[in-house]
């Protein structure tokens, strides 16, 4: 009897396999339910470098799948490609491809550094632009350093010392500039942002003024580019670029 009751025991608590509309679940003893779900094979989503790369696999390789292929430009710095859900793969949508941005310089919205070290990122980090001129000028003109004053009237000697930054020549300083950081995808133009400049004795800060708007205007850039280089299958309706 201690033995078929055992045997009872392990029966009832065992998990029970059922089918229900082509769906396998598992009922656990205390009655609930858990669906088993088949792992999906699927490549993986292959990263890309570069929107030249990411044109050329669309063109050789990833027009062949299920049509319409899907672009977006999530942000400044990545593209993703991906195809529709397949519905006998339980609706699972397959990303191909995803291009990144990842060799760009950058910019911070604030950003203060030295004179001599602003002059660098001018001419390194910055596509070349009327203001860039004028602010690599404003920097080649600005002196550093402390003014020291004596006065002797026969009495006492006072001696004033003035210390800061200065131009070399009288001009007022633009407190505005539009400036290009590299801070997209290199194959296009970089988007152009509003910068506040403020000068002091420790060197020079510039503060992004346009609100992000920058932004936009890259990935507005990136789908000009990619609706450029794949206007064939856009216009065949096999590739969807979007934003």
């Amino acid at each position: 009897m201690l033995k078929e009751f055992i045997k009872h025991i392990q029966a009832t608590t065992q998990p029970l396999l059922t089918t229900l509309d082509g769906h396998t679940f598992i009922v656990t003893a205390d009655g609930n339910a858990e669906e088993l779900r088949p792992t999906i094979d699927h490549p993986d989503t292959l990263p890309l470098n570069s929107l030249d790369a990411l044109v050329k696999l669309v063109c050789s390789e990833a027009v062949h799948a299920e049509k319409p292929l899907y672009i977006t430009v999530p942000d400044h710095l990545t593209v993703r490609c991906f195809g529709q859900p397949m519905a006998k793969e339980r609706f699972y949508r397959q990303a191909y491809y995803e291009a990144g941005a990842t060799d760009v310089p950058g910019w911070e919205a604030k950003t203060q550094m030295g004179f001599e070290e602003a002059q660098i990122a001018l001419r390194t980090r910055f596509q070349e632009t009327d203001d860039t001129l004028y602010a690599m000028k404003l920097l080649s003109d600005i002196s550093c350093g402390a003014k020291v004053v004596y006065n002797d009237n026969g009495i006492a000697t006072t001696v004033t010392t003035q210390k800061g930054v200065a131009l070399q020549t009288n001009e007022q300083i633009r407190p505005l500039i539009k400036l290009r950081p590299y801070r997209t995808f290199q194959e296009v133009e970089q988007p152009e942002s509003i910068f506040l400049i403020r000068l002091n004795d420790r060197g020079i800060s510039f503060t992004e003024a346009d609100g992000g708007m920058w932004k936009l205007k890259a990935r507005e850039t990136i789908k000009a580019f990619l609706e450029e280089k794949l206007a064939k299958e856009a216009e065949e309706g096999s590739v969807i670029i979007a934003l």
